[in-house]
Protein backbone atom coordinates (compact mmCIF):
# COMPACT_ATOMS: atom_id res chain seq x y z
CA UNK A 1 0.00 0.00 0.00
CA UNK A 2 2.24 2.43 1.28
CA UNK A 3 5.89 2.78 2.65
CA UNK A 4 7.04 2.17 6.40
CA UNK A 5 7.36 4.78 8.93
CA UNK A 6 10.94 4.95 10.69
CA UNK A 7 9.44 5.68 13.87
CA UNK A 8 7.44 1.93 14.40
CA UNK A 9 9.50 -0.76 16.16
CA UNK A 10 9.06 -4.12 14.96
CA UNK A 11 7.56 -6.66 17.15
CA UNK A 12 7.48 -9.76 15.57
CA UNK A 13 8.87 -10.68 11.73
CA UNK A 14 7.51 -13.79 10.24
CA UNK A 15 8.73 -15.29 7.05
CA UNK A 16 5.87 -17.22 5.96
CA UNK A 17 5.67 -19.74 2.42
CA UNK A 18 4.11 -16.65 0.01
CA UNK A 19 6.22 -13.39 2.20
CA UNK A 20 7.89 -11.51 4.93
CA UNK A 21 5.05 -10.60 7.56
CA UNK A 22 5.62 -7.88 9.81
CA UNK A 23 4.11 -6.63 12.71
CA UNK A 24 5.36 -3.26 13.82
CA UNK A 25 3.92 -0.36 16.42
CA UNK A 26 3.70 2.89 16.00
CA UNK A 27 3.27 5.73 18.82
CA UNK A 28 0.80 7.56 16.83
CA UNK A 29 -1.14 4.66 14.88
CA UNK A 30 -0.85 1.82 17.00
CA UNK A 31 0.16 -1.79 15.80
CA UNK A 32 0.84 -2.29 11.80
CA UNK A 33 0.86 -4.73 9.46
CA UNK A 34 3.66 -4.73 6.89
CA UNK A 35 4.08 -7.32 4.24
CA UNK A 36 7.33 -7.01 2.23
CA UNK A 37 8.18 -3.79 3.28
CA UNK A 38 5.13 -2.64 2.58
CA UNK A 39 2.72 -1.13 5.02
CA UNK A 40 -0.70 -2.62 4.95
CA UNK A 41 -3.05 -1.12 7.51
CA UNK A 42 -2.48 0.37 10.95
CA UNK A 43 -5.23 0.13 14.10
CA UNK A 44 -5.45 3.83 13.33
CA UNK A 45 -6.96 3.31 9.69
CA UNK A 46 -10.76 2.12 10.66
CA UNK A 47 -11.89 4.61 7.71
CA UNK A 48 -10.39 2.08 5.04
CA UNK A 49 -12.55 -0.72 6.28
CA UNK A 50 -15.17 1.52 6.85
CA UNK A 51 -14.39 2.80 3.04
CA UNK A 52 -14.41 -0.92 2.22
CA UNK A 53 -17.99 -1.80 3.16
CA UNK A 54 -19.90 1.43 3.15
CA UNK A 55 -21.21 1.30 -0.43
CA UNK A 56 -22.94 -2.25 0.31
CA UNK A 57 -25.56 0.07 1.98
CA UNK A 58 -26.89 0.64 -1.55
CA UNK A 59 -28.39 -3.07 -1.60
CA UNK A 60 -30.41 -2.68 0.86
CA UNK A 61 -30.40 -6.27 2.57
CA UNK A 62 -27.50 -9.03 1.67
CA UNK A 63 -27.00 -12.61 2.19
CA UNK A 64 -23.37 -13.43 1.16
CA UNK A 65 -20.69 -11.56 0.90
CA UNK A 66 -16.87 -12.57 -0.04
CA UNK A 67 -13.93 -10.53 1.27
CA UNK A 68 -10.80 -10.96 -1.03
CA UNK A 69 -8.00 -10.14 0.78
CA UNK A 70 -8.34 -8.91 3.63
CA UNK A 71 -6.21 -11.19 5.84
CA UNK A 72 -6.39 -8.59 8.81
CA UNK A 73 -10.12 -9.21 9.68
CA UNK A 74 -10.33 -5.44 9.94
CA UNK A 75 -13.10 -5.79 6.88
CA UNK A 76 -14.73 -8.59 7.79
CA UNK A 77 -15.17 -6.75 11.39
CA UNK A 78 -16.49 -3.77 9.99
CA UNK A 79 -18.95 -5.83 7.39
CA UNK A 80 -20.20 -8.07 10.75
CA UNK A 81 -20.51 -4.48 12.53
CA UNK A 82 -22.85 -2.89 9.75
CA UNK A 83 -25.13 -6.15 9.85
CA UNK A 84 -25.23 -6.12 13.42
CA UNK A 85 -26.00 -2.54 13.65
CA UNK A 86 -28.44 -2.23 10.42
CA UNK A 87 -29.66 -5.71 10.14
CA UNK A 88 -28.62 -6.30 6.81
CA UNK A 89 -30.14 -10.24 6.78
CA UNK A 90 -25.96 -11.26 6.09
CA UNK A 91 -26.29 -14.78 5.84
CA UNK A 92 -22.28 -15.61 5.75
CA UNK A 93 -18.89 -13.27 5.30
CA UNK A 94 -16.36 -15.05 3.82
CA UNK A 95 -12.86 -13.98 3.80
CA UNK A 96 -10.62 -15.66 1.52
CA UNK A 97 -6.76 -15.13 2.25
CA UNK A 98 -4.05 -17.52 0.67
CA UNK A 99 -1.69 -17.00 3.77
CA UNK A 100 -2.54 -17.92 6.88
CA UNK A 101 0.14 -16.22 8.98
CA UNK A 102 -1.49 -13.37 8.29
CA UNK A 103 -4.36 -14.05 9.96
CA UNK A 104 -3.04 -15.65 12.65
CA UNK A 105 -0.53 -12.69 13.42
CA UNK A 106 -3.61 -9.94 13.01
CA UNK A 107 -5.39 -12.17 15.32
CA UNK A 108 -2.52 -11.99 18.07
CA UNK A 109 -1.62 -8.14 17.25
CA UNK A 110 -4.05 -6.45 15.45
CA UNK A 111 -7.84 -6.71 17.75
CA UNK A 112 -8.36 -3.27 17.50
CA UNK A 113 -8.48 -3.91 13.76
CA UNK A 114 -10.26 -7.38 13.64
CA UNK A 115 -11.46 -7.64 17.36
CA UNK A 116 -12.88 -10.89 17.44
CA UNK A 117 -14.30 -11.56 13.80
CA UNK A 118 -13.10 -14.50 12.93
CA UNK A 119 -14.69 -16.13 15.75
CA UNK A 120 -18.54 -14.97 14.72
CA UNK A 121 -20.72 -17.68 13.71
CA UNK A 122 -21.75 -15.78 10.14
CA UNK A 123 -17.90 -15.68 9.36
CA UNK A 124 -16.15 -18.37 7.13
CA UNK A 125 -11.82 -18.11 6.73
CA UNK A 126 -10.88 -19.98 3.56
CA UNK A 127 -6.77 -20.09 3.52
CA UNK A 128 -6.78 -20.20 -0.25
CA UNK A 129 -6.97 -18.70 -3.72
CA UNK A 130 -8.99 -15.93 -4.58
CA UNK A 131 -9.01 -16.59 -8.12
CA UNK A 132 -10.12 -19.98 -7.69
CA UNK A 133 -12.93 -18.77 -4.87
CA UNK A 134 -14.74 -16.27 -7.51
CA UNK A 135 -14.39 -19.25 -10.54
CA UNK A 136 -16.12 -21.38 -8.49
CA UNK A 137 -18.61 -19.58 -6.22
CA UNK A 138 -22.04 -18.05 -7.69
CA UNK A 139 -24.90 -15.27 -6.73
CA UNK A 140 -22.19 -13.85 -4.20
CA UNK A 141 -24.29 -10.63 -3.30
CA UNK A 142 -21.15 -8.95 -2.69
CA UNK A 143 -17.48 -8.97 -3.25
CA UNK A 144 -14.65 -6.67 -1.48
CA UNK A 145 -11.65 -6.81 -3.38
CA UNK A 146 -8.57 -6.01 -1.09
CA UNK A 147 -5.78 -7.42 -2.90
CA UNK A 148 -3.06 -5.53 -5.27
CA UNK A 149 -4.26 -4.34 -8.53
CA UNK A 150 -0.92 -4.77 -10.09
CA UNK A 151 -0.35 -8.07 -12.29
CA UNK A 152 0.90 -10.86 -10.36
CA UNK A 153 2.03 -12.51 -13.52
CA UNK A 154 4.91 -11.46 -15.57
CA UNK A 155 4.44 -10.02 -19.29
CA UNK A 156 0.62 -9.39 -18.14
CA UNK A 157 -0.11 -5.25 -18.51
CA UNK A 158 -1.90 -3.93 -15.45
CA UNK A 159 -5.28 -3.59 -17.68
CA UNK A 160 -5.47 -7.11 -18.72
CA UNK A 161 -4.81 -8.59 -15.34
CA UNK A 162 -7.96 -6.35 -14.01
CA UNK A 163 -9.75 -7.23 -16.77
CA UNK A 164 -9.51 -10.73 -16.74
CA UNK A 165 -10.05 -10.22 -12.82
CA UNK A 166 -13.11 -8.06 -13.04
CA UNK A 167 -14.44 -10.37 -15.30
CA UNK A 168 -14.25 -13.42 -13.04
CA UNK A 169 -16.07 -11.43 -10.02
CA UNK A 170 -18.51 -10.13 -12.56
CA UNK A 171 -19.36 -14.08 -13.07
CA UNK A 172 -19.66 -14.18 -9.04
CA UNK A 173 -21.95 -11.66 -8.36
CA UNK A 174 -25.61 -11.61 -8.84
CA UNK A 175 -27.47 -9.69 -11.08
CA UNK A 176 -27.11 -6.15 -9.24
CA UNK A 177 -24.60 -7.28 -6.53
CA UNK A 178 -21.74 -5.09 -5.77
CA UNK A 179 -18.15 -4.72 -6.25
CA UNK A 180 -15.98 -2.52 -4.29
CA UNK A 181 -12.34 -2.01 -4.46
CA UNK A 182 -9.40 -0.15 -3.21
CA UNK A 183 -7.97 1.63 -5.82
CA UNK A 184 -4.61 4.07 -4.92
CA UNK A 185 -3.47 7.08 -3.62
CA UNK A 186 -4.62 10.64 -4.60
CA UNK A 187 -1.50 12.20 -5.50
CA UNK A 188 -1.27 12.45 -8.85
CA UNK A 189 1.61 10.22 -9.02
CA UNK A 190 2.32 7.33 -6.40
CA UNK A 191 5.56 8.07 -4.90
CA UNK A 192 7.73 4.87 -5.30
CA UNK A 193 6.65 3.84 -9.02
CA UNK A 194 5.87 6.99 -10.43
CA UNK A 195 2.83 6.06 -12.10
CA UNK A 196 0.04 8.98 -12.53
CA UNK A 197 -2.98 8.19 -10.80
CA UNK A 198 -5.04 8.95 -13.85
CA UNK A 199 -3.18 5.93 -15.50
CA UNK A 200 -4.21 3.68 -12.91
CA UNK A 201 -8.04 4.78 -12.79
CA UNK A 202 -7.81 4.56 -16.30
CA UNK A 203 -7.19 1.03 -16.28
CA UNK A 204 -9.17 0.05 -13.76
CA UNK A 205 -12.23 1.97 -15.31
CA UNK A 206 -11.88 0.19 -18.68
CA UNK A 207 -11.91 -3.27 -16.83
CA UNK A 208 -15.45 -2.53 -15.11
CA UNK A 209 -17.30 -0.62 -17.68
CA UNK A 210 -18.34 -3.81 -19.82
CA UNK A 211 -19.40 -5.59 -16.61
CA UNK A 212 -20.44 -2.76 -14.14
CA UNK A 213 -22.35 0.32 -13.79
CA UNK A 214 -23.48 2.75 -11.32
CA UNK A 215 -20.12 4.08 -9.85
CA UNK A 216 -19.75 5.48 -6.34
CA UNK A 217 -16.16 6.75 -5.85
CA UNK A 218 -14.58 7.15 -2.58
CA UNK A 219 -11.70 9.51 -1.15
CA UNK A 220 -10.77 8.54 2.22
CA UNK A 221 -8.01 9.70 4.22
CA UNK A 222 -6.12 6.91 5.99
CA UNK A 223 -4.59 8.22 8.74
CA UNK A 224 -1.10 5.96 8.94
CA UNK A 225 -0.79 6.57 4.86
CA UNK A 226 -0.60 10.34 5.71
CA UNK A 227 -3.28 10.52 2.32
CA UNK A 228 -6.71 9.93 1.46
CA UNK A 229 -7.38 6.57 -0.98
CA UNK A 230 -9.18 6.06 -3.81
CA UNK A 231 -12.14 3.30 -3.16
CA UNK A 232 -14.49 2.44 -6.31
CA UNK A 233 -17.85 0.48 -6.28
CA UNK A 234 -20.01 -0.43 -9.05
CA UNK A 235 -23.06 -2.83 -9.82
CA UNK A 236 -22.74 -6.15 -11.88
CA UNK A 237 -25.01 -4.92 -15.37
Amino acid sequence: MTTINKEATVITRVQSAWQSIEIRHHPRFGHQLVIDGDLQISESDRSYNVAMVSPLIMLGSFGRVAILGGGDGGVLRELLDMDRDQNRDLEKAVMIDIDEEVTRLSKQYLSGLCGDAFDHPKAEVVVGDVFEYIETHTKLDGVIYDLTIDPIRENQSRREFLADLMQKVAGSLKSGGMLNMQCCGTQPFDVETGVSRQEIMADIHAALEHEFTGFVEQRVFIPSYGEAWTFLAGHRV
